[in-house]
């Protein structure tokens, strides 16, 4: 995935890198931190790149829900291909971290088994008041999702208007989906890292500079899924007029 591409998934890579040794094949989509999300046709060669291989295709779709147009919303990898897997989780989309509750979802029954297995020798249950709440969530999921987009919807187009207001400081290649954004500061002779810890230290607002992904280049990943968003913003671009003008 590059900036240059709109961080597009590049399946002409991918397909170059599988061997006759891949047994598993993992995306994150809606991806953290760039918030891509693919489209259809590029969602439909990656699944037959997995079935050409006879991988299991792993998709870690903890941001689903999070769509800013539902039309964009793929088929769950566990009911894309036989050996497909979902993970999913309370706590992004469904703003529920404290439940502290996931799941994994597949058709394959031998896979699904392996798995349960290992779960009983490592952590063998959830916390029951947990799972019930869960339960409780995900039947009134049509609400509580309502309410994360409404907030990454507000929230996305605050931060269009900031990045338009910074055109020489920033650059921003708009996330599809989820409530993560990735955008790169532009300023020479500024590094992300120097700039992300004075910003904490003087405004109390926190951005994850792209060392902390390894990653070499002056990106950022920037959260937009709370309601208190905008006095971050404000104390951000406060920190910008003192220091990038």
């Amino acid at each position: 995935m590059r900036e240059a591409a709109g961080w597009a998934l590049d399946l002409d890579l991918l397909r170059r890198q599988v061997t006759p040794a891949t047994r598993l094949i993992v995306v994150n989509a809606p991806h953290n931190p760039t918030g891509m999300l693919p489209d259809r046709a590029t969602f439909d060669g990656l699944v037959a790149i997995a079935a050409e291989a006879n991988a299991h295709l792993l998709l870690d779709e903890v941001y689903r829900g999070l769509e800013f147009d539902e039309a964009d919303r793929l088929p769950a990898g566990a009911d894309a291909t036989p050996r497909g897997i979902s993970i999913g989780v309370m706590s992004k989309s469904f703003a529920m971290a404290g439940l502290r509750i996931g799941w994994l979802a597949s058709h394959d029954r031998d896979l699904l088994a392996r798995i349960a297995a290992f779960k009983d020798y490592t952590t063998i249950c959830s916390s029951a008041p947990s799972e019930i709440l869960a339960i409780v969530a995900l039947r009134a999921r049509d609400q509580v999702l309502r309410r994360s987009r409404r907030i990454v919807l507000d929230n996305i187009a605050r931060l269009d208007a900031f990045f338009e207001r910074w055109p020489d400081a920033f650059t921003w290649v708009r996330p599809r989906a989820g409530s993560i954004g990735y955008p790169r500061l532009t300023v020479p002779g500024l590094t992300i890292d120097d700039w992300a810890a004075d910003l904490v230290e003087a405004e109390g607002v926190l951005l994850l500079p792209a060392s902390r992904f390894g990653d070499t280049s002056d990106h950022f990943r920037i959260g937009f899924g709370r309601e208190d968003l905008p006095e971050g913003l404000a104390r951000l671009e406060a920190f910008a007029e003192r220091t990038l003008r």
